[in-house]
C-alpha cells in the first residue's frame, strides 16, 4: 500500500497515519487513543484546508506521508517532526 501511495503521489489519510502510529505502539501519540489521534489529525487537516497558506498544507501532507512511510524507530527518533505543523 505504501508503494502505491508513493507512485500515485497521494497523501495518506489521518486514519491510515493514526492506525500506523497505534501499530507502532503510539510513537508520538503516547497520550492519545486511536480515535483521539484521528479526530485531532482530521481537525488539523480541515483547518489547513480552510487556510490559504499552501506551505502549511503542503508541510502537513509531507508530515503525514513521512509518518506513514517511516519505520517505527525512525518516528520515535523524530524523523518526521515538523514544529510548524506538529499538532496531533
Amino acid at each position: 500500500m505504501t508503494f502505491l501511495l508513493i507512485i500515485l503521489g497521494c497523501t495518506p489519510t489521518c486514519d491510515e497515519v493514526c492506525d500506523k502510529l497505534v501499530a507502532c505502539e503510539n510513537e508520538g501519540t503516547e497520550r492519545m487513543s486511536s480515535d483521539e489521534c484521528k479526530e485531532s489529525c482530521t481537525a488539523q487537516h480541515d483547518l489547513y484546508d480552510e487556510w490559504t497558506d499552501t506551505q502549511k498544507r503542503d508541510a502537513f501532507d509531507a508530515e503525514l506521508s513521512c509518518l506513514y512511510e517511516s519505520e517505527c524507530s525512525d518516528i520515535e527518533a523524530g524523523v518526521c517532526y515538523e514544529a510548524e505543523v506538529w499538532g496531533f
